[in-house]
């Protein structure tokens, strides 16, 4: 059976004199039942992702919802350059992209973020009372750990002809500096490092339930023991959680990974 279609449009939003670059799916025929705003990765994980996240937006859309992927400051289209992007930035971007969706949709709200996306979503739920659900894929669950592992790739590519270590004493320091550091193309500000260091989602406790999704390369059905401790953390204090883990590929990692249709299925039906 062939899924209903659906129509797509690339603009800009025009918010605090910038733009924001988007691109909006919606269903062909029909009011949208509800909207979803999807939060993207970092750096070079957002481009890496781009098939899979676009064949989930693709579904979504053809199964009656409209979705919005927006390129954050300093990000793919958008205005601005990376060394410019800052935290707080990409919150207000986030929230003029959610001022849309609620004009243009009546139906509930549901915040997609996949790895510092959904650390973000997590930040931005809580200032929003009409977000029916958090959609998280592979959540980077500290920030800290987000910027070192972004750093690494900086030690990678100094190497020659040896093994590098991480001096994470020596890059960390640079950047409580203040200074700026080049890491794999991208110019990495002390201010969003530090920014992004700050956020751990063990204290961002959702107040709407929440669908977290992990991809591993093993069999396993389970989550990893990080992952379980805030979901378990998060239930203590009375949020409905579904949690998934499934096997498939590391898609944000690598550009041609398989796209995985366990994980498209289940979101989709998790949003149901």
């Amino acid at each position: 059976m062939t899924p209903p279609a659906h129509r797509l449009s690339a603009d800009f939003l025009q918010h605090s004199e910038r733009q924001i670059f988007h691109i909006l799916l919606q269903p062909e025929r029909g009011e949208a039942q509800g909207a979803v705003l999807f939060l993207h990765p970092f750096a070079e994980e957002m481009h890496k992702a781009r098939r899979t996240v676009a064949a989930q937006a693709r579904l979504l859309a053809a199964q009656g919802y409209l979705v919005m992927q927006i390129d954050l400051n300093g990000c793919g289209d958008s205005d601005g350059e990376f060394v410019d992007a800052r935290w707080e930035t990409w919150l207000e971007d986030a929230n003029a992209a959610l001022d849309y969706l609620r004009q243009h949709c009546a139906g509930p709200i549901t915040l997609w973020g996949l790895r510092l996306g959904a650390l973000l979503a997590c930040e931005l739920e809580r200032t929003h009372t009409d977000i029916q659900r958090l959609v998280l894929w592979q959540p980077v669950l500290n920030g800290e750990q987000q910027v070192d592992q972004f750093l690494r790739l900086r030690v990678a590519a100094a190497a020659v002809g040896e093994r590098p270590s991480f001096d994470r004493k020596t890059l960390w320091s640079e950047l409580r500096e203040g200074k700026t550091l080049e890491v794999a193309g991208y110019e990495l500000s002390a201010e969003l490092a530090m920014a992004i260091s700050k956020s751990r989602l063990h204290d961002l406790i959702p107040s709407c339930e929440v669908l977290w999704m992990e991809v591993t390369p093993g069999t396993g059905r389970e989550l990893a023991l990080p992952s379980r401790n805030v979901t378990a953390y998060w239930e203590d204090h009375g949020v409905q959680v579904q949690a998934y883990a499934l096997p498939g590929e590391a898609f944000w990692r690598n550009h041609d990974a398989a796209i995985n249709p366990d994980l498209l299925r289940l979101t989709l039906d998790g949003l149901r």
